[in-house]
């Protein structure tokens, strides 16, 4: 299993990587872990930047899509979802600038394709992963982006992450996140908890711990984790059978056995009603960040209105407004 992660602080990751299991599957080359500092490369500028004020105003600094998303470019991880138009026009100074001072009294941003997704691609995806196994190319990698505002990582979704993956590329967030058009590019919006920590990095490497554990060869008493607390195979000792049954009975499946067989249905992982009912009142408002048009997809239109009072109702409302997936 690959693990690759995107992180503007790879430092973070070296006792990690060095230490206990981990390094153990890595020396055993059951598993191996890729560090890109997305700054490096693709940063813009002299200084590398990275991030950009929000739109609309507020507090900190917001990641810009565009180094993000030449850094997927780059490891061919951009999620298979994304469906850009055409070519997307010269961002260049002059028609960001033209952009930038319109009057407030033209409409041209209104008739622009601003962006409005509420829902993460994890549903999608997954039925497109599951349909992929019937074809000649099935899907084996998935980009996951860690944020407070993803489907909540269980032991369900690890198993199908260890199951159904060889490759993960993960995005690593840090102030006040990314712009939320980069929910375009990824396949997967994953969190660990209804908290916010400082960046992805700690949340990953949870991430990684409960699906590495997963992967064959990782743990080499398998059994060490098939029973694990939360997994499909709770306390269902199927290899100790020849002595629950006993050997006379091995492959009779007496009605009264004790033995549970494990439903073979695919579990459902990404239930958008759920998550709409249960984790979107909860969550803030996209942050935005320059360019104002990005592969196409401009702002809301109301960040750059000025009238703070409206973008307060926007922030508020933002996830009534458009159920756009």
């Amino acid at each position: 299993m690959k693990f690759r992660l995107f992180t503007l602080h790879p430092d973070l990751f070296t006792s990690f990587t060095s230490v206990s299991l981990i390094a153990r599957g890595i020396a055993k080359d059951v598993l191996s872990l890729d560090l890109v500092n997305w700054r490096d490369k693709f940063g813009v500028g002299k200084y590398k930047q990275v991030d950009d004020k929000p739109f609309g105003g507020g507090s900190g600094m917001v990641l810009m899509a565009e180094p993000i998303y030449q850094s997927l470019a780059e490891y061919e991880a951009i999620s298979p979802l994304y469906k850009p138009k055409a070519e997307a026009p010269a961002q260049t100074h002059e028609f960001q600038n033209f952009i930038d001072n319109l009057p407030e009294t033209q409409d041209v941003r209104d008739l622009m394709n601003y962006h409005k997704r509420v829902l993460p691609n994890n549903a999608k995806f997954q039925k497109l992963v599951e349909e992929s196994k019937a074809t000649s190319s099935p899907i084996t990698k998935a980009t996951i982006m860690m944020t407070p505002r993803g489907y909540p990582v269980t032991q369900q979704v690890c198993e199908w992450l260890a199951t159904n993956f060889d490759e993960l590329n993960i995005i690593c967030g840090r102030y006040e996140g990314f712009d939320s058009r980069v929910s375009e590019l990824v396949d997967l919006e994953l969190s660990v908890g209804s908290f916010v920590t400082n960046g992805g990095e700690v949340p990953a490497m949870c991430m990684i711990e409960g699906v590495a554990r997963l992967v064959p060869g990782f743990i080499t008493k398998t059994s060490s984790v098939t029973h694990d607390s939360f997994s499909s195979g709770l306390n269902q000792y199927i290899e100790q059978s020849e002595y629950i049954i006993g050997k006379n009975n091995l492959g009779k499946s007496p009605a009264n056995s004790s033995i549970r067989q494990i439903s073979p249905e695919k579990p459902v992982l990404f239930n958008d009603n759920t998550w709409v009912s249960k984790y979107l009142p909860q969550l803030e408002h996209p942050q935005y960040t320059r360019p104002t048009i990005w592969q196409e997809m401009s702002i809301p239109p109301v960040l750059q209105s000025g009238n703070h009072k409206k973008i307060q109702q926007w922030r508020i409302k933002w996830h009534n407004l458009n159920n756009s997936l």
